[in-house]
């Protein structure tokens, strides 16, 4: 209801046929973006007609009179400044969980030395087996498959009963990376027990609290955020892309 009140000005303002009316609706614009309430008698100066010629204008675009649509065009200007209001304060919000982002991708960045030694691996293997926790699966076979988009033998099974496969084929030579995150974990400390009797070439990814469960590694890289608290799963998981964004990308360079 407020926006057709801007909306039909804007109509009127543009249609030729009548220069009174252009001027009318000319000063109740500029009323609304300058956040004033109209006045007739400031109405009929601007607009060079008497205030008769004014309520005549208000009655043919659906009021009872001026008067009616002063009051329409004052609400209107403060429902719009409602909105700014919490729009300031949405912005806020969304700032904030973007400052949140950046300092937590700071944090990854302070890696830069232990991301190189994966990347570094990688081009000097010719098999990468990635095994990780179910909260983490989407990522780690986007990685994968971007891995073997960029020709490397990469590996990840979804089904997570058929790791048994990959684990009895793995040797000395080959790349793990283990993506450790989240509580139910416990089928994946199974498999990297198994794993670092076959190879010490394991890469960790995990989080802080999940750290602990895997001894031996050739290198950790943390990935936590900047605030613990507000931490979820989903900005885990953006995180986490993060890293594996770089390494595919400087793979890729």
């Amino acid at each position: 209801m407020f926006k057709s009140i801007k909306e039909k000005l804007t109509l009127i303002k543009n249609n030729l046929e009548n220069q009174t009316h252009i001027l009318i609706a000319n000063y109740l614009l500029e009323c609304i973006e300058n956040k004033k309430t109209p006045k007739i008698n400031e109405c009929s100066k601007k607009a060079f007609c008497s205030e008769s010629v004014i309520t005549a204008f208000s009655k043919k675009y659906g009021y009872e009179g001026f008067k009616e649509l002063a009051t329409r065009i004052k609400v209107e200007i403060e429902y719009y400044n409602y909105n700014t209001k919490h729009n300031n304060i949405e912005n806020e919000k969304n700032k904030y969980y973007k400052k949140l982002l950046l300092n937590s991708f700071e944090m990854i960045d302070d890696q830069y030395l232990k991301t190189q030694n994966i990347i570094n691996s990688i081009k000097n293997v010719k098999r990468i087996f990635v095994f990780s926790s179910y909260q983490q699966m989407f990522n780690a076979e986007l990685f994968t498959s971007e891995l073997n988009l960029l020709g490397y033998d990469a590996r990840f099974n979804f089904q997570r009963k058929l790791n048994q496969a990959w684990i009895n084929i793995i040797d000395q030579n080959d790349l793990v990376i283990v993506m450790a995150f989240g509580l139910d974990n416990q089928y994946l400390v199974n498999h990297y027990e198994l794993i670092k009797n076959k190879t010490k070439n394991i890469f960790l990814i995990s989080s802080p609290s999940q750290m602990h469960k895997f001894e031996i590694y050739k290198e950790l890289i943390v990935v936590d955020c900047y605030e613990r608290a507000n931490i979820t799963e989903s900005t885990r998981s953006i995180l986490l892309m993060y890293l594996l964004s770089q390494i595919v990308f400087e793979l890729n360079s």
